[in-house]
């Protein structure tokens, strides 16, 4: 990974740090370690994708399609889940 990109994953990685922080507070979630701590975090993460997504269609002059950034990232929840269930066995 360049010191750019590098750089700019920190950046974002910052960001979504004090929105899940924020997102925790909102919701009076004490339980760092919670389901619903988790789902907090997925939350802002999801939405922290769907702005990026946004902002590099935008830079590349391509209509951005919510339903295009929804269908691939269930295609890879599934993946992910199918990953998980091959270490389980």
């Amino acid at each position: 990974m360049s010191s750019l990109h590098k750089r700019a994953m920190d950046a974002v990685l910052q960001a979504a740090d004090m929105d899940v922080l924020g997102t925790l507070e909102e919701r009076g979630i004490k339980e760092r370690h919670s389901e619903e701590a988790d789902e907090a975090a997925l939350d802002v993460a999801t939405l922290h994708a769907y702005r990026v997504f946004m902002r590099i269609c935008e830079a590349q002059g391509v209509e951005a399609d919510a339903f295009l950034f929804a269908e691939l990232a269930q295609e890879l929840a599934e993946e992910v889940a199918q990953e998980g269930d091959m270490l389980d066995e």
